[in-house]
């Protein structure tokens, strides 16, 4: 979860701090409505709302350098809500990047952070907010034990997504060891450049698209 939160604005390294404006700008990309709420100690404090969800997104700034970050941090309460440790403590078996941590006056934290590495890249940056959203996932359907994401998730509720989507188990116990490794080991996916037009797609003095492969340049890989 990275430093937490404590200052190092003495000993950050020069690829240990991703700039300000591009982490506020791929929050605006990722949720659309994201509010400045200012600055306080040394954090740039960001309010997202993501559906009915709020959270802050705070960020540890450099000291002298208040355009670079040196950590980014999430935190949503939840209050109100009837739960126990043992419930936290099954929560947190689960979560990612955040730890739930229930307050003696009943309401409920998740504090998610991770350390600037690196040069900053968007993408990753997004699979660090996914991260977060799947941890927010977690404690929210422990909030609503009745409620699964099969039954929220709307894909879930189309039927002919639900009927082509079903796997059934073979009845023999060796055929779904068959099944697993050959999904795992990628044999249906396997793909190699299409022989007939070297990887081009087409084919001839006009340019046809190859009817070996479609045009896409590649073929199933023989022997995986």
């Amino acid at each position: 979860m990275g430093l937490f939160f404590r200052k190092s604005g003495e000993s950050a390294l020069p690829d240990g701090v991703w700039p300000r404006a591009q982490i506020v700008a791929a929050l605006k990309s990722r949720y659309g409505d994201v509010d400045e709420l200012g600055e306080e100690r040394g954090f740039g404090i960001y309010g997202v709302s993501d559906g009915d969800i709020r959270f802050a997104v705070v960020l540890a700034l450099v000291e002298g350098a208040p355009d670079k970050v040196g950590e980014v941090g999430f935190l949503a309460r939840f209050i109100g809500f009837d739960v126990g440790e043992r419930q936290i403590e099954s929560v947190n078996r689960n979560l990612h990047i955040s730890i739930a941590s229930l307050r003696g006056d009943g309401e409920l934290y998740l504090i998610g952070g991770v350390a600037a590495s690196g040069v900053f890249n968007e993408s990753s940056f997004m699979l660090i907010l996914e991260a977060w959203r799947r941890d927010l996932l977690v404690l929210m359907q422990s909030l609503a034990p009745a409620r699964s994401l099969a039954d929220a998730h709307p894909a879930a509720k189309l039927q002919a997504a639900a009927r082509f989507a079903m796997n059934r188990a073979p009845a023999e116990a060796a055929r779904a060891d068959e099944i697993f490794a050959a999904f795992a080991g990628g044999a249906h996916r396997a793909k190699a450049v299409c022989d007939v037009c070297n990887g081009r797609g087409k084919t001839g003095f006009f340019a046809r698209l190859c009817p070996e492969c479609d045009g896409t340049g590649f073929e199933a890989a023989q022997g995986r």
